[in-house]
């Protein structure tokens, strides 16, 4: 499924390229982006400050070892739109594409467009780990963390929204005390 995920994500971001105009030789480097043998998380949902997309970006340089690990790759897909009007849900997405396009980070964290029931299913069945780091207790529930979960995919998130019960089938891993 990974490797569907992987063939899927390159096909998606070679078409936000070309809607952008991008060169053909940014267009052609989307064939090298994401790694079918390497570990992966997600980050997928509506892109509010609450959800903190960008708290793994804290420590970029202990970021970069740790997807650069020539032993042990590991890779970042986000996706996710902001609603219309929180403009600062749309500067987190900016902040992810900025960060993805270090050279230190490319290839390894990419950000799909205009999440939907067709990305998801691609993402909820090819990635190893979904991430979920709301502040709590703002998270609702997190249903994309369900369908992730009820297709084998490990949880690592804040004990907030359905992950304060979620955790206690041994599912995935807890960030903080709750």
């Amino acid at each position: 499924r990974r490797e569907r995920l992987v063939a899927f994500a390159r096909q998606k971001l070679s078409q936000q390229l070309i809607r952008v105009g991008a060169s053909p030789a940014e267009i052609r480097a989307t064939e090298e982006i994401l790694n079918p043998e390497a570990l992966t998380i997600c980050f997928a949902r509506r892109f509010a400050t609450y959800k903190r997309a960008t708290l793994l970006f804290r420590n970029p340089d202990r970021l970069a070892q740790i997807l650069n690990h020539p032993n042990r790759p590991v890779q970042i897909i986000f996706a996710g739109k902001a609603h219309p009007n929180d403009h600062q849900g749309k500067l987190l997405i900016q902040q992810i594409c900025r960060m993805a396009s270090q050279e230190r980070f490319r290839y390894k964290i990419v950000f799909i467009e205009d999440y939907d029931m067709c990305v998801a299913r691609y993402l909820v069945q090819g990635v190893d780990v979904w991430l979920n780091t709301p502040l709590p207790p703002l998270e609702a529930s997190g249903t994309s963390g369900m369908k992730a979960a009820a297709n084998g995919v490990l949880n690592i998130s804040m004990l907030d929204g359905w992950w304060a019960e979620g955790a206690l089938l041994d599912g995935g891993w807890t960030i903080g005390r709750g």
